[in-house]
């Protein structure tokens, strides 16, 4: 009887043990995984100041304001206070966007890269905003030449039972250098002279999680210049909740 009891004791150790083990594992993986998923920076919230009378009714008008910068010194010389501690051209502050629902929302990015060709000249038209245009140092414009463009703000999701679609398209008009690769100053004072300044606006509809990506082949030379930093949260690439 003491040798049954003492092995049943053990058995119920043994077993402890294992189940201890087990979630120690899985709470592990799951603290692992949240933080490979969580967003690199903090969100940016669009800020509504009025309406704007649109074929929909009056909506909330709101604004939100974004760099683009062809590396870490650009971005915080020019007060972007991104915490992106690799030297990657980049969005900033923030590349998770949030929006409100159902609203007119105007988007401005200041923009400093230069740029080379796009692999589809598709992605140098304006697609998705309130008349289909932008302004680019205030002068509206429908699209890019494909060979002007330094990147693209393409915003886009998955329409559901339960999510409106979205999507927009804006290319970025590329900032001219010499032959030495220095850039050239521009006529836009909203980049002191260093960028252009696009301005866009498009509507949301309903509650949704949607993502946005640069498709400009900006990235390494992986993936035909879609690697590296493309595809990384917190650079070339984001979600925007609408809520």
């Amino acid at each position: 009887m003491t040798t049954s009891t003492s092995s049943r004791s053990k058995s119920a150790i043994g077993g402890l043990i294992f189940v201890l083990i087990g979630v120690t594992v899985v709470s592990t993986v799951g603290f692992v995984l949240h933080s490979l998923s969580a967003d690199p920076q903090k969100k940016l919230y669009a800020t509504v100041n009025g309406t704007m009378s649109t074929p929909q009714g009056n909506l909330p008008h709101a604004f939100i304001t974004e760099g683009v910068y062809p590396d870490l010194a650009t971005a915080r010389a020019n007060g972007s206070g991104a915490n992106n501690n690799k030297d990657w051209v980049q969005y900033g502050p923030a590349t998770h966007l949030v929006l409100p629902q159902h609203a007119y929302v105007t988007m401005t990015l200041h923009v400093y890269d230069s740029g080379e060709n796009l692999n589809n000249a598709y992605f140098g038209k304006v697609v998705g905003t309130v008349n289909g245009t932008m302004t680019v140092d205030g002068q509206e414009v429908t699209g890019i030449d494909p060979t002007q463009v330094q990147h693209t703000f393409t915003l886009h999701g998955l329409p559901t039972s339960t999510q409106d679609p979205l999507f927009v398209n804006v290319p970025l008009q590329r900032v001219a250098t010499d032959d030495q690769d220095n850039f050239l100053p521009t006529k836009d004072a909203g980049t002191n002279f260093k960028g252009h300044t696009v301005v866009f606006s498009f509507i949301t509809g309903g509650k949704g999680e949607y993502v946005w990506n640069c498709e400009y082949p900006c990235g390494d030379g992986t993936y035909q210049k879609f690697g590296a930093v493309m595809g990384q949260l917190g650079y070339m690439s984001g979600k925007v909740t609408v809520a």
